[in-house]
């Protein structure tokens, strides 16, 4: 979200700007008896004199803008994404933390470094971290030998990291394919 919501408030602080320079410029302008410059406001002016709230205009453009208004409070509220694990620390001072991409390419090398494992794919999501490697050897027997050491050593890796939450760690080795 915060990628969305720099540019948004940039837009909205520049029209807010714009919207103060032609308010200025007008009261300006009727102070000095001179008609309306940027905007014709005075047709507004007559139209919102002689419109009552009860009139269907007002409550439509009303249930538009409290729609509107409720979807980007809905969209705000909703929690964002962690994308940084905590690691445990002696000071409460300090914060530290592992990206879930880092997370995952730690894993990978850790799955890579055991013989045996030629390729290894790892995704960190929420809670838990599935590791996918390919053996080496051909055939299920060395693919389900190696599932052990494979799943040892990610958890030595996880272990060592200290992080505060830990994902679960699920692991799948497969044989080569050719």
């Amino acid at each position: 979200m915060r990628l969305v919501n720099r540019p948004l408030a940039f837009i909205l602080a520049a029209a807010v700007t714009v919207a103060c320079v032609i308010v200025i410029i007008e009261v300006i302008a009727f102070h000095i008896k001179s008609g309306p410059l940027v905007l014709h406001w005075t047709t507004w002016y007559h139209w919102a004199h002689k419109t009552r709230w009860n009139q269907l205009v007002v409550q439509v453009w009303s249930a538009i803008l409290i729609v509107i208004g409720l979807l980007i409070l809905a969209v705000e509220l909703k929690p964002r994404r962690i994308t940084r694990l905590r690691l445990h620390s002696r000071d409460d001072a300090t914060d530290a933390g592992v990206t879930r991409t880092g997370l995952a390419r730690s894993l990978r090398a850790a799955a890579t470094g055991v013989d045996g494992i030629s390729d290894a794919t790892v995704k960190v999501r929420r809670g838990r971290a599935r590791v996918a490697a390919t053996s080496s050897g051909r055939g299920r027997p060395a693919a389900e030998a190696l599932s052990e050491p494979v799943t040892q050593t990610l958890q030595e890796r996880l272990d060592g990291l200290g992080l505060r939450h830990p994902p679960r760690l699920k692991v799948r080795v497969t044989p080569r394919s050719r």
